[in-house]
């Protein structure tokens, strides 16, 4: 197997036990990874004493692993330096490195922490080298941990595979899109579910290329494209984004239009201090009823029924 050689930049910083008592904190984080987006992160990696991979942190303590080609090492810098300018302003201390290391290292360190998990009453998620025994209905999705996000340990895609799970209980789906398909695993979890047409996007190719090892893997018909949502001319029963609040605003009516008529729209990725500004921005514009929210540790999920 050749090795790829990767740039990794590693942000630890304290975060506010309740974010609604430090409101900055909030506007500091989405600061964080929107510079980290601009500046083409490959991926980025969230990790606190609750996760399985940092559990040796202190409580309070945020740790973010972003990962970047390794020709891109001044872009690198640069994101460095931006993030050391976004943390000054906002009085926040900030640790902060730069490393290089090997693709096949970063993999094989998630191995001691990647645990099987059921994360809806019908999906379970286990890593190729763990077993499971699964209870009766229960589909088991194979995902190998590499540089794409979503491997469905993180609440937001737990939030995302639950939705899922009950819609396709609820109602006849008969379509999904999954937009910034990451890994692929809420597509493959869809296809699972029994959605007969499912189709992932994300506008990076590595994302992609992981989606579709990932489908392959687990013998799934969900599809997946390197485009972006507003070159998508299908409208589908079911739209799923997993995606920072930021991203999901500035892609609104993208989302809203993507769902056909009567279809519904899944959205994760959003801190459950922002949920009401975040349904507020997708109730203007194109008509949205809110269905419901979920919410797990200090995220949430927020479901629309396009009328």
């Amino acid at each position: 197997m050749t090795q790829e050689s990767w740039i990794r930049l590693t942000m630890t910083y304290a975060v506010p036990a309740d974010p609604d008592d430090d409101p900055g904190h909030y506007f500091f984080d989405q600061d964080v990874y929107a510079a980290l987006y601009a500046f083409g992160a490959a991926a980025i990696h969230e990790q606190d004493s609750t996760t399985l991979d940092g559990a040796e942190l202190e409580p309070g303590t945020k740790r973010l692993l972003s990962y970047f080609d390794e020709s891109a090492g001044a872009v690198a810098a640069d994101a460095r330096a931006q993030i050391l300018q976004i943390a000054r302003n906002a009085s926040v201390a900030i640790d902060i490195t730069l490393e290089s290391f090997d693709d096949q290292t970063w993999k094989d360190a998630w191995k001691r922490w990647f645990k099987p998990a059921q994360v809806s009453p019908r999906i379970a998620i286990r890593a190729p080298w763990s077993e499971f025994d699964p209870a009766p209905g229960t589909h088991v999705i194979v995902i190998e941990p590499g540089m794409a996000f979503g491997t469905g340990l993180h609440e937001t895609t737990q939030l995302c595979i639950r939705a899922i799970d009950t819609l396709t209980q609820q109602k006849t789906v008969a379509s999904l899109l999954d937009v910034g398909c990451g890994s692929g695993v809420l597509a493959i979890a869809g296809a699972c579910l029994g959605i007969p047409e499912v189709h992932g996007v994300d506008n990076d190719p590595v994302c992609i290329d992981v989606s579709r090892e990932n489908a392959d893997t687990n013998h799934s018909h969900a599809t997946f494209d390197e485009t972006d949502i507003w070159d998508i001319e299908t409208r589908y029963d079911l739209v799923v984004a997993n995606i920072i609040s930021s991203v999901l605003r500035a892609l609104k009516e993208d989302l809203k239009a993507a769902c056909k008529p009567g279809g519904t729209l899944v959205l994760s990725g959003v801190l459950a201090a922002e949920r009401e500004d975040v349904e507020a921005a997708f109730l203007e514009g194109i008509t949205l009823e809110k269905i419901g929210h979920e919410i797990l540790g200090e995220w949430c999920s927020i479901t629309f029924l396009r009328p």
